[in-house]
């Protein structure tokens, strides 16, 4: 397993929300539990030690836990960015037009955005988004575009 690998698992860990990592640890606690348990049993220095594979069973589950809580809690505001931009983009090139409004992009991508967050994303990656005003027959509101698609040429909409 290569880094780029394992930063993909701490990403989905952080990206999944607090009762989706809990229903996948109640049904993976116990296949972990059950592979360490058989790595304790297999080393024959614990075998005169009982107690001590009982220990280090409650050590590796405080570690998982520990582990969780720590890849949940240590989620820097540019790691937040950096997903954000492979989600906000992935979503707008499915739009038609490629741009949408801050509210669409809450609604269809992630509700915790906010337009402070948006706007930021926009600044840190201008060769990909721009801003743009959604008109409506009541009011305009702040949206965001594509600035380039891959597979077309250079494109801008304001």
């Amino acid at each position: 397993m290569n880094t780029k690998e394992v930063k993909s698992i701490v990403d989905m860990i952080r990206d999944a929300e607090n009762k989706e990592l809990i229903i996948v640890s109640l049904f993976l606690l116990p296949i972990l539990l059950g592979a360490w348990s058989l790595f304790l049993n297999s080393i024959a220095f614990l075998n005169q030690y009982d107690s001590w594979k009982f220990e280090a069973i409650c050590v590796l589950l405080a570690m998982y836990i520990i582990g969780l809580a720590l890849m949940k809690l240590t989620d820097t505001q540019k790691d937040k960015l950096k997903r954000a931009r492979y989600h906000v983009e992935t979503r707008l090139k499915k739009r038609p037009g490629h741009l949408a409004s801050f509210d669409a992009i809450r609604r269809e991508v992630d509700e915790t955005y906010t337009d402070d967050f948006l706007k930021k994303l926009i600044d840190l990656n201008p060769e990909l988004f721009g801003r743009c005003e959604i008109k409506r027959k009541d009011d305009n509101k702040p949206g965001i575009t594509l600035v380039k698609i891959e597979s077309d040429k250079y494109w801008i909409t304001n």
